[in-house]
């Protein structure tokens, strides 16, 4: 009896399904949008007005800005549910946004190859691939992870691809490397821990620190001159330190 129940409560838990609720964003058609939408306001703006004074020409670039934003985010945004079991990982839309390649999609844990998280300067991402890429999800880095729940998704999406893994390792090694039929021994593959552990992932390291290093010799040697191009270096800066930082621990969580 006592079997029984042990038996049906495993089962129970086999079947669980943990639904999560999160924002997204398509990246490349919002940028797309917005600088189309930039430019276009922009030259219309000059074409009707001509050259402005400064302080309406300010209030005109913000408002440029702002409406562009507005009108791209409003064409990219969406939300979207992944419903996560010990045996499918389900995405659907719940609004589903104008511009976006994401189709709801299901797919076997069991048949995903591999998968990827990487956080970029401006944006994250994250990857499912089976092989080829079945489920992505695009966040801002900016978005407060208390107001959804893409990151308990993903923690427990890693904890069930560890499982099974090692779940894997331990099937292999029982059996000698040998093979039963209708089961899969390769382990799920983490394309972001692979990729900083490659010679690849070396080089932009150093790469990015030089980078950083000439320009804040630029930004040093010019900053009295007035350039306008320093802010854009600064920015790139920025962007090496982000990513020297992260390839640091990276490195050091190997």
């Amino acid at each position: 009896m006592l079997k029984q129940r042990n038996k049906a409560y495993t089962t129970t838990l086999a079947n669980i399904k943990m639904e999560y609720k999160f924002r997204t964003i398509s990246i490349f058609y919002f940028i797309t949008v917005l600088l189309t939408l930039i430019l276009v306001i922009g030259i219309t703006g000059m074409k009707l007005v001509g050259i402005m004074e400064s302080i309406p020409a300010f209030l005109f670039t913000i408002s440029t800005f702002i409406i562009s934003y507005l009108i791209a985010s409003k064409l990219t945004f969406g939300k979207a549910q992944i419903t996560l079991s010990n045996k499918k990982v389900e995405f659907l839309w719940v609004e589903k946004p104008i511009l976006t390649m994401q189709k709801n999609e299901s797919v076997n844990i069991e048949d995903i190859e591999s998968w990827k998280y990487r956080t970029e300067f401006q944006y994250r991402y994250f990857k499912i691939y089976n092989p080829s890429e079945v489920i992505t999800v695009m966040r801002l880095p900016n978005w407060n992870p208390e107001k959804d729940e893409f990151e308990n998704f993903l923690f427990t999406f890693k904890k069930r691809i560890e499982n099974l893994n090692k779940k894997r390792k331990r099937r292999t090694e029982n059996l000698n490397g040998n093979k039963i039929k209708g089961t899969k021994n390769e382990l799920i593959i983490d394309r972001e821990e692979k990729h900083y552990k490659s010679n690849i992932g070396k080089i932009l390291f150093f790469i990015y620190i030089i980078s950083g290093v000439l320009g804040i010799k630029y930004v040093y040697n010019n900053w009295n001159t007035g350039n306008a191009n320093i802010g854009i270096i600064i920015f790139g800066i920025l962007g090496c330190l982000f990513y020297i930082s992260k390839y640091r621990n990276l490195g050091n969580n190997k």
